[in-house]
């Protein structure tokens, strides 16, 4: 008795329609078994039921099927059909990591780099992992509970931007949120933004960046943290003595006993030795911690990976910031169609909503727009997301910057208008009234007063 027969058995004795539809056609052996899987599936799409055995006796016409079902019918088991299905995926999952690793073996270990190994170990998982269905079951709904526990409330953050539409909008730890804009337009920005809002909560932040390393990101952070203008410490000019003291206090904040150590230093003259002595005396903390991961190939594997050991290293991830999805490719093999291919844009957006479901993560991606604010190469990306946004602004002229929000799944659909400071790129908290809304206010005094006039 094969596990394959045992769980045929038992899908048509009792008719168990629910197990039969997480049954997927390959996790059976090719040859005898997935032509029977095809015959059943056919009766279910005509009849909407399981097809029984003396169905299926009148339905097969080849000898050998036949003979298939008879043996099929015959086997004695009591194992019920749920139970045996999990056997089956362990067994065809196992198949499949052996048979991809000896592939790997004997094609790419011996001439592949380390990265490049590590790289295409990340891209087995995946690839058995699409195939491959490891969603939980549903909790039995007697066990359902009606509200969020105080833990899981309390575990939920706003974006950081504007603090009054973080009062009423916040966004639990299995969310996918998604901001968009044109190119040049504030995308990395915005998301240096949010993940510094979950560093002054207490959360650890694990920041995806594909375009820029991660000195330019610190550096963009700590602008904002600091309100130290980012084109000062990037060219280390016009930076004053009260400059140095917020990006150092804010540097050492990072480290364990690294405030004792910054009041040894006059940080106008000595801050590279002051961060050289930092890291050498110094660890960075456990909790609360910025993490900034820079891979220009970045794939959804890594990014999977990454987070699963960042969760170890830091119990307290409460974000994973990734800029940007449109950037971001499934796996290193090449691609007919290219990484901007519209289903592939789909599955990128699809798993890193898997991914803040199975981490318990809060997860913000950028993506990019075209002129009319729509999204770029597969509108399909907002299907998985639970909030989305384009950013809309009107450059030095206005300090301001606008949130439109054009999808919100568990409230009212509505944006925010933010300050900017335009020389630290410090979003908010405050909140702005953007010069559209201004000239439409004017206008309509205006034919308020003509009125009155006559």
């Amino acid at each position: 008795m094969t596990v394959e027969s045992a769980l045929l058995k038992q899908l048509l004795s009792h008719g168990d329609f629910e197990t039969w539809n997480r049954l997927k056609q390959h996790y059976l052996p090719e040859g005898e078994y997935q032509k029977l899987w095809k015959i059943v599936d056919k009766h279910v799409h005509k009849f909407q039921a399981m097809p029984s055995f003396e169905d299926l006796k009148f339905e097969v016409r080849s000898r050998e099927l036949q003979e298939k079902i008879y043996a099929i019918e015959a086997v004695d088991t009591e194992v019920p059909a749920y139970e045996l299905l999990e056997y089956l995926k362990d067994q065809f999952t196992q198949s499949e990591i052996l048979s991809k690793i000896e592939t790997y073996l004997d094609d790419t270990i011996s001439i592949a780099d380390a990265k490049e190994n590590i790289d295409h170990l990340q891209e087995i998982v995946v690839a058995v992992q699409d195939r491959v269905d490891t969603t939980k079951d549903n909790d039995p709904m007697d066990e359902v509970e009606l509200f969020d526990s105080e833990e899981d409330l309390a575990r939920r953050i706003g974006l950081g931007l504007n603090q009054d539409y973080d009062i009423s909008y916040t966004f639990s730890p299995k969310d996918l949120v998604i901001v968009g804009a044109q190119r040049g337009m504030g995308k990395t920005f915005t998301c240096c933004n949010i993940a510094l809002n979950a560093h002054e909560n207490g959360r650890s932040s694990l920041y995806f960046t594909i375009e820029m390393d991660s000195r330019q990101i610190l550096q963009r952070m700590a602008a904002v943290a600091c309100e130290v203008p980012l084109k000062k410490i990037i060219s280390r000019e016009g930076l004053y003595q009260k400059d140095y003291n917020k990006l150092g206090e804010w540097w050492a904040n990072r480290f364990e006993g690294g405030k004792e150590l910054l009041s040894q230093y006059n940080l106008y003259d000595d801050f590279d030795k002051f961060h050289f002595d930092l890291i050498k005396s110094c660890k960075l903390k456990d909790e609360g911690q910025l993490d900034i991961h820079y891979d220009p190939g970045l794939t959804l594997a890594k990014i999977i990976s990454t987070v699963r050991q960042k969760k170890i290293e830091y119990p307290d991830l409460g974000l994973v910031v990734v800029d940007y999805l449109n950037q971001v490719r499934r796996h290193n093999a090449p691609s007919r169609s290219g990484q901007y291919e519209w289903t592939e844009q789909i599955e990128i957006s699809k798993g890193l909503k898997s991914l803040a479901q199975d981490q318990e993560v809060l997860v913000v991606s950028a993506f990019q727009t075209n002129p009319k604010g729509e999204v770029r190469f597969s509108k399909g990306i907002e299907d998985a997301v639970d909030a989305s946004y384009v950013i809309e602004h009107w450059g030095r002229n206005e300090d301001c910057i606008a949130f439109r929000c054009k999808k919100m799944r568990s409230n009212e659909q509505r944006g925010f208008v933010s300050t900017i400071d335009w020389d630290t790129l410090k979003i908010g908290p405050h909140t702005a009234i953007d010069p559209d809304t201004v000239e439409e206010m004017k206008k309509d005094m205006k034919t308020g007063e003509d009125t009155y006039d006559l």
